[in-house]
């Protein structure tokens, strides 16, 4: 397991969330970095669920978010983070559902204790320098587990991505997320 810890450089007064997971492997092995390539604008991180149906049902709006998004300045991975699940489930998982971006293998929670998602999927939007621009939804999809909506109105994921790659902030900061609940923290 390949993590790196950007030394952290502001205080918590200032409300400023520098990068703390700068390196992490996905679900084949290979090894990222985040928010350190020419040009990016965005990092955009979503922790899913592979046994939560919700996350499941939201693998194509993901698919059709993420492409493209390395050449408009937004890096875009998919987070599996807990230790219930082997990095062997997690890439058939992958496989399964034809997800066509990067999933990192959290597997010692690095990430997860860093964004401190509550459900799956929950989505974040980073500057390059670590700053949140955006927690939440994806979209208002569904209205509460089990009960999704026939005509989707807002897309905070989306819209905060397009905010980011122009250099703006987006429109909403949170939107509350809906699906399971993230659970696998560990003792303290």
């Amino acid at each position: 397991m390949l993590f790196s810890y950007a030394a952290l450089t502001f205080g918590a007064e200032t409300g400023h969330d520098v990068f703390r997971v700068r390196t992490a492997r996905d679900t084949a092995g290979r090894a990222h970095q985040f928010g350190v390539a020419s040009g990016t604008r965005a990092v955009v991180f979503v922790f899913l669920g592979p046994e939560c149906p919700i996350s499941q049902r939201y693998v194509p709006e993901l698919n059709r978010l993420a492409a493209g998004q390395g050449t408009n300045g937004v890096e875009f991975f998919g987070v599996i983070a807990g230790q219930s699940m082997t990095r062997t489930q997690a890439a058939a998982f992958v496989k399964e559902y034809a997800i066509r971006y990067p999933v990192i293998f959290d597997e010692g929670l690095a990430l997860a204790r860093w964004l401190r998602p509550t459900h799956m999927p929950e989505a974040f939007v980073l500057k390059p320098d670590g700053d949140r621009l955006y927690r939440g939804r994806i979209d208002d999809w569904y209205q509460s587990p089990g009960k999704p909506r026939s005509v989707v109105q807002h897309r905070e994921l989306r819209d905060a991505m397009d905010a980011a790659r122009v250099g703006k902030m987006p429109r909403k900061f949170f939107a509350p997320p809906v699906g399971c609940y993230f659970e696998d923290w560990p003792a303290r």
